[in-house]
């Protein structure tokens, strides 16, 4: 399968969709899947609705004309080249395959409106990160909302298969914490007791957590080392 995806980590939320993508795969995704057998394009924390508006708009300028593609650009670190081409290629591709977790997303609604948008457009069969068919025709588009800034120490709700928070050397560095050291975490409406482990696979300031009622896909956070 040929899929332009907007997924964050595809191989740990959906294994087998994960390893039905052909090489010639898009991911677009604050964060690099390295198990995933996509090329990948680096965007912003939660900026796919400014991604997806930009892809709309150098595909169809007149229909978007209202949408800036040079502010589109620079608040989703998202290159202009780069949109034109992955259009180029969608040409060529069969699916579109958006992260689940974007029902969390304050934009979700405008969100749909470009999944649709392209889905009819290219004809793209559009599915879920669990594989699940969807059609947002009804979609409406409306004022997009501004990107939230998530610069500092950032939490990914992601489902691993342990509670230990999983860090890079730089977010240790960071954090001022000690690999396997026992901490506490804060964010808005969080606050959880954990070890952090080094996870040589991770890079930057996001860290990885499974943890339940996850009211967003990534929170900015605050850590201590206790004891």
């Amino acid at each position: 399968m040929k899929a332009l995806c907007f997924v964050d980590m595809l191989s740990l939320k959906n294994p087998s969709l994960c390893e039905n993508l052909e090489k010639e795969s898009i991911n677009i995704s604050c964060l690099e899947d390295k198990a995933l057998k996509a090329r990948f394009y680096k965007c912003e924390i939660e900026s796919v609705s400014f991604v997806l508006a930009l892809l709309c708009k150098l595909h169809k300028a007149l229909e978007f004309e209202a949408l800036d593609e040079g502010y589109l650009s620079a608040e989703s670190c998202f290159g202009e080249d780069e949109a034109l081409e992955v259009l180029k290629y969608l040409k060529e591709f069969e699916t579109l395959i958006f992260d689940v977790g974007f029902k969390k997303h304050k934009d979700y609604e405008n969100i749909k409106y470009f999944l649709n948008f392209l889905s009819k457009e290219f004809h793209l069969e559009l599915l879920d990160s669990e594989g699940v068919k969807w059609d947002f025709s009804e979609a409406v588009l409306t004022k997009l909302k501004e990107l939230d800034n998530y610069d500092g120490l950032v939490l990914f709700n992601a489902p691993l298969k342990d509670k230990i928070l999983h860090a890079s050397k730089q977010f240790l560095s960071i954090a001022k914490c000690q690999n396997e050291a026992l901490v506490e975490l804060c964010g808005e409406n969080l606050k959880i007791e954990t070890k952090i482990i080094l996870d040589e696979n991770l890079q930057g300031t996001i860290a990885f957590l499974n943890y339940e009622n996850a009211k967003e896909n990534f929170v900015k956070i605050r850590l201590k080392e206790l004891g």
